[in-house]
């Protein structure tokens, strides 16, 4: 009777291994999107920081137009599609000790977890956004 049970485990770890291995999997690709995905938003919040100094240094040449180029070059960069941002300034030129202020939002999209995005209803993209305020020098 005992030779019975011996032998009904012999694919339990086999069987176990295919339940938690998935599950495994899982976990390992969320970390490595989720890691991309805030490597993403560490360059929308460098281009922005990036812009609001230049937006603020008294330069008779700085426009709204070169802020704007500022941010781009600074989101490319940092490998992130300069086209998909939406930059939005305000404060630019004004007198000094004004507020300035650059925001910048950029859509991010899960590669690996898309398909998970899309059964929770929001089709794996989420919008990465960072705003700064500085005074015109």
């Amino acid at each position: 009777m005992t030779r019975c049970f011996a032998r009904a485990q012999e694919g339990q770890a086999l069987v176990e291994f295919a339940l938690v291995a998935p599950v495994l999997l899982l976990l390992v690709v969320g970390i490595f999107e989720f890691g991309r995905a805030w490597n993403a938003h560490q360059g929308v919040t460098d281009a922005a920081r990036e812009g609001a100094r230049a937006a603020v240094v008294a330069d008779p040449l700085m426009t709204t137009d070169s802020v704007r180029a500022v941010v781009r070059n600074a989101l490319a960069r940092a490998a992130l599609d300069p086209g998909l941002a939406t930059i939005e300034l305000s404060g630019v030129g004004d007198p000094t000790g004004e507020p300035a202020r650059v925001r910048v939002r950029y859509p991010y999209h899960f590669g690996f977890l898309k398909p998970m995005g899309a059964v929770l209803g929001n089709a794996g993209t989420v919008t990465l956004g960072t705003a700064f305020v500085m005074r015109n020098e």
